[in-house]
């Protein structure tokens, strides 16, 4: 299983769009790994966790084929994550010559409402007839295409189940953990419990080299402690690769500064257009 970190920013990205912070001076100066457009995952070349705005920079940053895309995973309502308007340009006369000629949305039952509600006025009907959106609920596991897919209660937005996912193909699994908090040892107990065994985690690191503790978001040690969780619960394996992603310019930190602090604890950091090989 191939993942593409095609972008690795919280909400208002690096540099923020509206931010004259040094941090933001900084990527504007520098580009390069400095520059982090909003958080999205490629699985393989047909499954994307995610839709941000910035969906459409990544296709043409990475060249992408989205219409390949068979499985969509959102993690919550948010506009970084769930951009659902481009939807409404999948198909004719907007679209010809998709690879696929149709899609599944898979999210929490807010996002389905945010989906409806915000393509409803443009989408065409034929367009709207290739899309199915699917309701799931924590824990809910589903197969598509000889993949395994589970929702994982987030901890985030308040009044809305937001998920996260672990993702199993090819007999590997990777759990995909932003936008999260800290989550309890038993949310890991119950994925062992269904016989996961994580090759590798890719978590929220919003806060940078901090502990954030108790909130919507995590910071570098807390990306510590949810491992050692992951430990004592046995879902993660031996070898598995950690990964840091989703940040904001508000970690003051550059991308060496971040890697710095990371190597210790064996935490790789992401930057946009990493391809981690799992």
């Amino acid at each position: 299983m191939k993942l593409t970190f095609l972008g690795t920013a919280a909400a208002e990205g690096v540099p923020a769009v509206f931010c004259n912070c040094p941090t933001c001076r900084r990527a504007k100066e520098r580009g390069g790994k400095e520059i982090r457009t909003r958080s999205q995952i490629l699985i393989d070349d047909d499954m994307l966790f995610d839709f941000p705005m910035d969906t459409y920079l990544h296709m043409l940053r990475y060249k992408l084929d989205l219409s390949k895309i068979r499985h969509v995973l959102i993690t919550h309502a948010h506009m970084d994550h769930c951009y659902p308007q481009e939807f409404c340009m999948r198909g004719g006369p907007f679209a010809r010559e998709l690879s696929e000629q149709n899609v599944e949305v898979l999210c929490d039952a807010t996002v389905k409402r945010m989906f409806l509600n915000d393509t409803a006025r443009e989408i065409r009907p034929e367009i709207a007839e290739s899309i199915e959106v699917t309701v799931l609920r924590p824990y809910d596991a589903v197969e598509r295409d000889g993949t395994v897919i589970t929702a994982l209660p987030a901890a985030h937005t308040v009044g809305e189940d937001c998920l996260v996912y672990c993702v199993e193909r090819g007999g590997k699994a990777v759990a995909l953990l932003n936008d999260t908090g800290i989550l309890d040892i038993d949310v890991y107990k119950r994925l062992s419990g269904m016989g996961v065994k994580l090759d590798c985690a890719a978590f929220d690191c919003t806060y940078g080299a901090k502990r954030h503790g108790a909130g919507r978001h995590m910071g570098l040690y807390d990306i510590v402690d949810q491992t050692e969780l992951m430990k004592k619960a046995g879902v993660l394996s031996d070898n598995a690769k950690i990964v840091a992603t989703h940040f904001s310019h508000n970690t003051d930190l550059d991308f060496d500064g971040m890697k710095s602090a990371a190597e210790p604890h064996g935490i790789i950091v992401a930057y946009d257009g990493m391809e981690l090989c799992v």
